[in-house]
């Protein structure tokens, strides 16, 4: 067997994927819009392909990948895709193609506010099922990292504040590395998962409350700001968000702001045999890049 990971090292899961594959010796290739100039700590730049969900002419180069054993097909899928207007309009035609490429099997990253049927990805899970192939869905919430990125890296590191519009809710924020062990199990285990995994981290925070760790670890006053939504919005488009990508963010953060993340699971330990990682874990391990 090998595995197709779509969205390059610039999906975070996908990288974490790419460095179980290589411990565990299994074949994989990176599908970006970047091609052969992507690499993984751990891969030659040779292990990608150019691939990208709205240029279907590039559907066909991973499956045009030599591997090292040419004897070697890909069976399974890791689908990730950007925030694309109706993406299932996309995917579902990429999905027959790869199964009469003879995929066998593919796991889906969506997040917990998608569901089967639904607009969007939920339309990809639904095709996935009617497709009869086998199937996951990886549903997280909020990542972790999304502290040690745009733009919320910026804005601790120069104004000691995280910004958001979910007030007082609580957040089970979950890790990279979870999410990807998750999927990992459901792209190589024998049995087909045809489930979907909502995944949560190990406990429950108000971005206020992580705000207080951060302080506690950088030695320096961090705090949330809760904004009303259209500032919120608007923020977002400063910072360089196309709007629509904006107005879909600021719907996440309305959810949560609702309390729709205020959900507990032992999912990732069921699947993974592990705890999840923490919020005081990641904080410890990343702290230099927040300046410390």
């Amino acid at each position: 067997m090998a595995i197709l990971l779509t969205g390059g090292t610039s999906a975070q899961t996908a990288v974490h994927i790419a460095e179980k594959c290589t411990k565990s010796k299994i074949p994989f290739v990176l599908a970006s819009r970047r091609g052969g100039d992507e690499s993984t700590p751990n891969s030659h730049p040779s292990e990608s392909v150019k691939f990208d969900w709205t240029d279907h002419s590039t559907f066909p180069n991973p499956f045009s990948y030599t591997f090292s054993d040419s004897n070697e097909k890909i069976t399974s899928v890791y689908i990730v895709m950007p925030q694309i207007p109706d993406p299932d309009k996309h995917v579902n035609p990429f999905i027959d193609y790869a199964i009469s490429k003879g995929v066998r099997r593919f796991v889906l990253m969506a997040g917990t506010s998608i569901t089967l049927g639904g607009p969007g990805r939920g339309q990809i899970w639904q095709y996935l099922v009617e497709k009869g192939v086998e199937y996951a869905v990886c549903r997280p919430t909020w990542f972790q990292e999304n502290l040690a990125v745009w733009p919320h890296l910026l804005t601790i590191k120069n104004e000691n504040k995280i910004y958001s519009a979910v007030g007082d809710a609580k957040i089970p924020f979950i890790s990279a590395v979870d999410i990807a062990n998750v999927a990992f199990v459901a792209l190589t285990q024998k049995e087909a998962p045809n489930r979907d995994y909502r995944l949560v981290g190990p406990e429950l925070l108000t971005y206020g409350e992580v705000a207080a760790k951060l302080s506690a670890a950088l030695g320096r006053h961090i705090e949330h700001i809760s904004l009303p939504p259209k500032e919120r919005e608007e923020q977002m488009i400063k910072f360089g968000l196309p709007a629509e990508g904006a107005a879909f963010m600021i719907h996440l953060e309305n959810l949560t702001a609702s309390g729709f993340e205020t959900h507990m699971n032992d999912v990732i330990e069921q699947v993974t045999g592990q705890k999840p990682r923490t919020v005081d874990q990641f904080i410890e391990e990343n702290k230099a890049v927040w300046g410390q």
